[in-house]
């Protein structure tokens, strides 16, 4: 396990980690219908910025709650 989270610590990694996380949760978005996404409050044309924004906020918890 402590192999994983170095390579997690590794710049590289972490970014491509990120972005495969980000790229998954566009993807996911994508795949619901306008009706759905309306109830979550966005529009088909917000889903990046939205699940940035989701992102870098869960950042920001992890590192709250890290310190």
């Amino acid at each position: 396990m402590s192999v994983l989270n170095n390579l997690k610590n590794n710049g590289i990694v972490s970014k491509y980690l990120s972005w495969l996380e980000y790229s998954n949760a566009c993807r996911a978005l994508n795949g619901l219908d306008d009706y759905t996404l309306a109830d979550i409050g966005i529009v088909r044309g917000q889903i990046p910025e939205f699940v940035s924004e989701k992102m870098v906020s869960n950042t920001n918890i992890q590192n709250e709650n890290a310190a």
